[in-house]
């Protein structure tokens, strides 16, 4: 049975729990996302940020199994442990661009021991905007953000958490030059990574255009970092933490987004890996 857009940006979405060198521990989202190949082959790889995993040793990817009929069976979820997590992990070539990629196969083998098959929704190109015409899109947008903010979600039944909000600035024009835009959404540790995405059913507009039938899914772009004030009143931008921590700062309810437009550029680094 097909999925809905909302239960598919569900099973898109996945908890990232990460062992720290300390011993401590902290937790992130990913999500799934398949990159298409000139030869018509694909690869799927889960998304996030880089400093969710950057100092981790080790991690655990939960998993939800998939029944008989082909669709996720909430009653069978398994935590896969990885070690040597962060060596698992393909950084974007951007320095300034905090994204990471871990293609998935060696996961799903590890998975296969169960004699299980992994159920999962990943984005692809055509839920990407159309970057050649983005005069279609409206300047302000309602948008979804689903993950696990403070390590939160259905445990029982790996389930994210969905929120609402709106762009805060254009998803379409790099905000103070750099490839990324602002949302208002409240934004708590363990919500880096998440996707940033339009889910629109039975209709949507378009700008300056009348409304159009049918339904849409777009994936914007991803969260990392946030405006706090700090104890003297400055404002800063500070990566989205992937722990709870005591602080003195006061969060904006804004998050910073970088464009979905950068998984593009790992496709010539799969490539060659290939």
């Amino acid at each position: 049975m097909p999925l809905s857009l909302f239960e598919f940006v569900q099973h898109a979405t996945v908890k990232i729990k990460c062992t720290l060198g300390d011993g401590s521990t902290a937790s992130g989202t990913g999500f799934y996302y398949q990159f298409s190949f000139a030869d018509g082959s694909t690869e799927t790889v889960i998304v996030t940020n880089k400093h969710v995993i950057e100092d981790s040793v080790s991690g655990e990817i939960v998993i939800t199994a998939e029944n008989n009929q082909g669709e996720p069976n909430l009653q069978d979820i398994t935590n896969v442990k990885i070690t040597d997590f962060k060596k698992r992990w393909v950084m974007h070539p951007d320095p300034n661009i905090d994204l990471c990629i871990m293609p998935i196969p060696a996961l799903l083998n590890e998975y296969a021991k169960t004699g299980k098959k992994a159920a999962f929704a990943p984005f692809r190109a055509n839920e990407m905007p159309d970057f050649n015409n983005l005069g279609i899109y409206k300047p302000t947008e309602d948008i979804y953000m689903v993950g696990y903010p403070n390590g939160l979600g259905d445990d029982v039944h790996n389930l994210p958490i969905i929120r609402s909000g709106i762009t805060g600035t254009p998803f379409f024009i790099d905000h103070n030059g750099q490839p990324e835009f602002l949302v208002d959404c409240a934004c708590f540790p363990g919500s880096s990574g998440s996707p940033v995405v339009i889910v629109n059913e039975a209709s949507y507009s378009l700008h300056k255009q009348p409304l159009q039938a049918g339904n849409r899914m777009l994936l914007l772009g991803i969260l990392y970092a946030g405006p706090q004030y700090d104890a003297q009143g400055e404002i800063k931008k500070y990566k989205v933490p992937t722990k709870k921590y005591v602080s003195t700062d006061i969060p904006m309810n804004l998050g910073y987004c970088i464009s979905s437009k950068k998984l593009l550029d790992f496709l010539p680094i799969l490539e060659s890996l290939r």
